[in-house]
């Protein structure tokens, strides 16, 4: 009787330990520049999903994040890229760092955003574009017009009453930055950033940097990111988005594995919880996007003729010639 009460707590003791090791929290590190507010929604949910998977997010800008990875390319940290510009990712896929993977959504999201290999490195999840962040509070009192167009960004009015984001720190910024080389050409797109930069009072961090130093009062207008402005267009009533008359400068956000020897299964379920209609959701409400899902983003924010305002925008282009149009933006503005 004894030897078999020994063996009976035995079994129990192995059974209880092997329990704990199945139902032990496996951590999962995402890069990301999705902005600190909204982070917790998207972790709180997969978390319902996933409760035993703990998402370590390290979030930063895009220049930053890119550099990281690079910086980290023979010994990665990461496991899973998420919402990181096309144009880094396209750089990324380069440098041979990102793995091939095929989610089960595939077939649901918008081909034109994804990369174009059968089994594809990356995939677009939003895209996003740039506005005019204005204080018209500020602007009814000093008597000054809003700017419709990026022509009018040179008047003399504007002088140092202009903010925008970095192009060697944020994506919104170099976005910015390669749209007007890539739809003026290189000698007149250079000529007119040397005009913009007389009315440029600074040059922010991150792309969200323009729209709350415009809503606090800082300068008169912010070139920052449409979504992020109408959402806080709706907190502060003394500003208010505008739409460039000449189209939406525009990139995209995606989500990839970052190769690795052993590559965790946890991070695969991340990257399909991101591309599934729950998460979608959150993107295209949350965060006013257009998502790359076909049929959820919301056509009452958007204006039905949203991709015919798209402007020209090789990402191949952009991503290829990044550093050297960095360089020159520093050379000449830095």
């Amino acid at each position: 009787m004894k030897k078999l009460f020994v063996l009976i707590m035995s079994i129990f003791i192995v059974s209880t330990l092997w329990g704990c090791k199945n139902h032990k929290e496996q951590i999962l590190n995402v890069y990301t520049t999705t902005e600190d507010e909204y982070i917790d929604s998207y972790v709180k949910a997969f978390n319902q999903k996933y409760p035993n998977i703990k998402v370590n997010i390290i979030r930063d800008s895009t220049g930053v994040i890119t550099s990281k990875l690079l910086a980290e390319k023979e010994s990665p940290k990461a496991d899973v890229i998420w919402d990181l510009a096309a144009t880094s990712l396209v750089r990324l896929k380069k440098e041979h760092m990102l793995q091939q993977y095929v989610p089960n959504s595939l077939s649901k999201i918008d081909k034109r955003f994804i990369d174009k290999e059968e089994k594809p490195y990356w995939i677009g999840v939003s895209l996003w574009t740039n506005a005019f962040t204005v204080n018209i509070k500020e602007a009814k009192s000093r008597g000054v017009n809003i700017p419709k167009s990026y022509k009018e960004l040179l008047l003399p009015k504007y002088k140092k009453q202009i903010s925008m984001p970095n192009p060697e720190t944020s994506g919104t910024g170099y976005m910015f930055l390669s749209s007007i080389i890539q739809n003026l050409g290189e000698k007149e797109g250079w000529s007119y950033l040397d005009k913009l930069n007389e009315n440029i009072r600074v040059y922010e961090h991150s792309g969200s940097g323009p729209i709350k130093s415009t809503s606090m009062g800082e300068q008169l207008i912010g070139i920052d990111m449409r979504g992020e402005s109408l959402r806080e267009e709706k907190k502060s009533p003394q500003i208010k988005t505008f739409f460039p008359e000449e189209g939406l400068a525009w990139d995209l956000d995606g989500i990839a594995l970052i190769k690795k020897k052993d590559i965790k299964e946890e991070s695969k379920k991340f990257m399909e919880w991101i591309l599934s209609p729950e998460a979608m959701k959150i993107e295209a409400e949350k965060r006013n996007r257009v998502v790359t899902y076909k049929g959820i983003s919301d056509k009452n924010i958007y204006p039905k003729n949203f991709f015919d305002l798209l402007m020209k925008n090789d990402i191949e282009f952009s991503a290829n010639n990044r550093e050297k149009i960095i360089n020159e933006w520093n050379k000449r503005y830095k």
